[in-house]
């Protein structure tokens, strides 16, 4: 079905750019994207360090997204399990890459206390 991989697809595109965007610290600040946690936005360097932690990671669920688009404009049969299986891979990368984010932004705040 090709609609599913080109839906695939768009979540490829927006989690590689999102992810690579993330990492080179070039993510704006915003309510909209990105972790959505106190600790992140109490200073820039909490959000552009937590979006470095996080951005690899969503990279990775970029590629699982790219790879399953990819068989899922050929599967068949059996073969639609490889979609799903990316499809779950991806979930956990962006799961994981949330929570080590959001632990970083923490570290952060406590570092602010600290000092």
């Amino acid at each position: 079905m090709v609609a599913v991989g080109i839906i695939m697809l768009i979540f490829a595109v927006y989690w590689l750019v999102f992810g690579g965007l993330a990492t080179a610290r070039r993510l704006p600040g915003n309510k909209y994207f990105g972790l959505r946690i106190p600790d992140v936005r109490k200073s820039k360097e909490a959000w552009d360090g937590s979006h470095v932690v996080a951005g690899p990671v969503w990279i990775l669920a970029g590629v699982s997204f790219l790879f399953g688009a990819l068989v899922a404009f050929r599967a068949s049969g059996w073969m639609w399990l490889i979609p799903v299986a990316t499809v779950l891979i991806a979930i956990v990368a962006i799961s994981v890459g949330s929570n080590l984010g959001a632990r970083a932004a923490h570290l952060y705040t406590l570092k602010d206390q600290e000092e």
